[in-house]
């Protein structure tokens, strides 16, 4: 037997292992919970960390090499590839075990399964309800009023939505389609996908017709938003809490997801030819010879790409020292603000342009476009493998925290859909886990978190009383 021929039957053998091992662990969180925070963030991570490299490694011919990400991954290799994989799983192993060490704090801890039981009561719901409302009202006027805004701006419905197109790219200027005082108005429209769960929520709690309209219009212009951006992820993201929030008890496993899963990746190319009609005026379906593994690495390979490439991306960006989770407020400053206290737009680049631009220079080419900064590669950015660790460890608890607000709503239907909401929300977040970057095209998960929180903090108090 050669040395390669036994380098292959022992990866094969190792990621068999690690494969059963996930599928076991999570089947069981899946039978016991349905989907909790846990079982979505390790299948989302094992997708990105650990199905790409087995496919790369054993699917050679069907490599994709459409894109830069790709075309770095397939100068590796295998032997790098599969090292990077036992790296990736070393960390959600770090993850996992910070998730299940019971840390035995001497303050008084919250007895769940007994609140649990108990009910919030009608005054405490009747508050909940009546602020909620309040809130997303208040998110429904700033966002829709922002959509409609820009559309007056642009000059039509068809032009704004052919926005996202024209101005998405290191390459491309806004400000040739808006004025600069209107740049604000695009991340603050983002909100109005956050409007559609709440009322859901609101609706499901009371019933009431005046909700429910409020929910149409809503879901009405968070589809305008979501054509505007033009990201086929984020489609496919926004409808899957509805999907598995819609029945009451019976739990969801592998085959709900992974049927999502396929309809999405076989809907890439339709939403490939509506976004180039919005943008261009032309419809055309792209018929080529494509296949699954092929299409399944130009979608999915650059979280690992990154990673895979972390030491030389280092080498030309350099250690962040933590920069970037000091920044990330000021990129959602205006430029005139930032003038008074001595700062500009230059002076403050994220993470996840100098990425971009590390790729450009290893292949010498100009990049049209941006590549984000995966979970692993954007924490290894900032002190190598002690911010990596450290923040696996933070990361491990953070999951459980959520899991925790998961248990206390386990038999509140309402709420399912904000908890689905956040937990696949974990997929937009993994693959771009640039705080900047977060806060302003995730600011409906940001704000439908920190409304969540407060729900809980409020009905936990509730019951405490």
């Amino acid at each position: 037997m050669s040395i390669e021929t036994a380098f292959y039957c022992m990866a094969f053998l190792v990621y068999f292992i690690v494969f059963s091992l996930i599928y076991m662990y999570v089947k069981k969180i899946i039978s016991a919970q349905g989907f909790n925070t846990l079982s979505v963030f390790i299948l989302t991570f094992s997708i990105f960390y650990f199905v790409v490299p087995f496919v790369q490694t054993f699917f050679v011919s069907y490599r994709d090499n459409t894109s830069l990400f790709t075309r770095m991954l397939n100068q590796m290799s295998n032997e790098k590839v599969f090292l990077n994989f036992l790296i990736a799983a070393i960390c959600l192993l770090l993850i996992i075990v910070s998730y299940n060490l019971k840390l035995d704090f001497k303050f008084k801890r919250t007895n769940f399964e007994r609140l649990t039981e108990a009910k919030v009561s009608q005054k405490g719901k009747g508050l909940i309800f009546k602020k909620i409302n309040y809130v997303a009202d208040i998110l429904f006027i700033l966002s829709v009023g922002s959509i409609l805004v820009l559309i007056i701006e642009i000059g039509s419905l068809k032009d704004y939505l052919a926005l996202g197109s024209l101005t998405r790219g290191l390459d491309k200027d806004p400000t040739q389609y808006i004025s600069s005082s209107s740049l604000q108005l695009v991340t603050l429209s983002a909100i109005i996908l956050t409007t559609p769960y709440l009322y859901m929520y609101l609706y499901r709690t009371s019933k009431g017709k005046l909700t429910m309209v409020k929910l149409i219009v809503s879901l009405t212009f968070s589809i305008l938003f979501l054509f505007y951006n033009q990201g086929r992820a984020p489609i496919i993201i926004f409808a899957l809490p509805f999907l598995f929030s819609f029945r009451r008890k019976k739990k969801k496993g592998f085959l709900g997801l992974t049927i999502v899963f396929l309809i999405g990746l076989f809907a890439l190319n339709y939403l490939d030819a509506l976004f180039n009609y919005l943008s261009y005026g032309y419809y055309q379906v792209e018929e080529d010879d494509v296949n699954f593994v092929t299409k399944f690495l130009s979608e999915f390979s650059y979280p690992f790409a990154n990673f895979s490439l972390r030491n030389e991306l280092l080498s030309f960006v350099g250690n962040r020292y933590m920069y970037d989770y000091i920044i990330w407020p000021f990129t959602m400053v205006p430029s005139s603000l930032l003038n008074i206290i001595g700062l500009s737009k230059t002076s403050i680049v994220a993470v996840s342009t100098l990425n971009t631009e590390a790729y450009g220079y290893f292949l010498g080419v100009i990049p049209s476009g941006g590549i984000p900064v995966d979970f692993l590669t954007f924490n290894f950015y900032q002190l190598g493998y002690v911010s990596l660790i450290f923040i696996c460890l933070i990361v491990g608890r953070a999951v459980r925290k959520m899991d925790e607000i998961f248990y206390f709503f386990k038999d509140n239907f309402p709420i399912k859909v904000l908890l689905y909401r956040l937990n696949f929300s974990i997929i937009a977040i993994l693959n771009n886990a640039d705080i900047s970057a977060i806060v302003r095209n995730r600011l409906d998960v940001v704000v439908l978190f920190i409304v969540l929180l407060y729900i809980y903090k409020k009905s936990k108090k509730s019951l405490m009383q």
